[in-house]
């Protein structure tokens, strides 16, 4: 007798068998989510209801008309509802007590852009609270074919007042460095002041003094002559260094004779020092503007040409100052190896740090940009004072 072929052939159909589609194995009303791109239930099962549980903020799925179709249990704590006491109800009731959309609902947002995300953070007056609301639409419809979308709300307060505390920190550390630079300028006010008018004037009386003492020396003490001489090319050297001294401490042309004047100054000073090509214009060719301006303007050309010298290796530097209606505009262009994008947002950079700093503490900016091999251009902009208030600020003498 002949035993049986324990290898026969599966059918056709035993093959087909196991291939059963994911639809199959998961009825949509199970809720079940493939994983690894099957969907093997005996192993592993993941319901809509599982993931939104897992949140810790409360999460709704909504239609386009805010109705309710599911939440999940977060909404104890943060509303003290039960989730199935909320299904069918009108969203911004529930959250905001409204019988319409709130103001900053996303969901309007998403519904007129055909079904896009939308997120938005905004104060709940009702809370207290900040929250972030945001809205995704599914891929699901309603019964009645509208879309559906995934409502999270979370709450953003804590975070909130944590940016509110950064941003009142940086505003009083700016105000703590305006003022210690306010005060670091009157003091080199008084020092350049000083210098000048104490130290310069006791150098020039002694050269007078040593003048007329060497013009009464005998003929015949010739090296005593020249020693006074020498003496007096000394002091000629000391007075000049006095000078330059309380020039750098601060300039007494940005106080008498202005802004303009001082950057004019200021261009033909770094051209004789440097080598430099340094020209300078104005438009119109002659303002006036107040000392807190003038001030930051004038120190910030002064910390632009210093870069200029260090880094730049140009060899001309142009500079306009332009004063409109409602701004003043200070420009500084060279043509030399260009600043890297990395220079300028190092933090260590503190040059140019100091320039953003003065330019933002009076409402303004500070813009650096630079192509490689063609140069660095710096643009400051700071608005004026309205017309009301310039009235009774310092402005520069004539």
């Amino acid at each position: 007798m002949k035993r049986p072929d324990r290898e026969q052939k599966e059918s056709p159909e035993a093959e087909k068998a196991p291939e059963a589609t994911c639809a199959e194995q998961c009825p949509s009303g199970s809720g079940s989510v493939e994983v690894g791109g099957r969907c093997d239930a005996a192993k592993f099962e993941l319901t809509v209801t599982d993931i939104l549980e897992a949140l810790p903020f409360y999460v709704m799925l909504v239609d386009e008309h805010h109705h309710i179709l599911q939440a999940n249990g977060a909404v104890r704590g943060y509303l003290g509802l039960e989730p199935h006491d909320i299904v069918g109800e009108y969203c911004p009731k529930v959250i905001h007590g409204l019988d319409e959309p709130w103001y900053a609902c996303p969901l309007e947002e998403a519904v007129e852009r055909g079904g896009e995300p939308v997120e938005r953070e905004a104060f709940d007056e009702k809370s207290a609270r900040w929250v972030r609301s945001a809205v995704y639409p599914l891929a699901s419809r309603s019964q009645d074919g509208g879309r559906i979308y995934f409502h999270t709300v979370s709450d953003i307060t804590d975070r909130k007042e944590a940016e509110e505390q950064l941003l009142t920190s940086r505003a009083q550390l700016r105000e703590l460095s305006q003022h210690l630079e306010s005060v670091r300028e009157e003091e080199r006010t008084k020092m350049a002041r000083e210098i000048h008018d104490e130290l310069g004037q006791s150098l020039t009386a002694l050269k007078f003094d040593l003048s007329w003492l060497s013009g009464r020396f005998p003929e015949e003490l010739d090296r005593l002559s020249e020693r006074t001489r020498s003496m007096c090319e000394l002091i000629d050297g000391a007075i000049q260094t006095v000078k330059r001294l309380s020039a750098e401490l601060r300039p007494g042309v940005l106080d008498d004779l202005g802004l303009v004047d001082a950057i004019h100054w200021q261009a033909q000073e770094f051209s004789r020092r440097t080598e430099i090509k340094t020209t300078s214009t104005a438009f119109p060719e002659d303002f006036s503007l107040d000392r807190e301006r003038s001030t930051a303007l004038f120190r910030i050309c002064q910390e632009a040409l210093t870069n200029v010298v260090r880094h730049a290796e140009a060899t001309s530097v142009k500079i306009r100052v332009t004063k409109t209606s409602n701004r003043v505009i200070l420009k500084i262009s060279d043509n030399g190896i260009g600043i890297h994008e990395d220079r300028i947002l190092d933090p260590r950079a503190f040059g140019l740090i100091g320039m953003r700093e003065r330019a933002a503490f009076l409402g303004g900016e500070a813009m650096i940009s630079g192509v490689v091999g063609k140069g660095t251009v710096l643009a400051v902009r700071i608005p004026l004072p309205r017309r009301e208030e310039s009235d009774a600020e310092d402005i520069d003498c004539r």
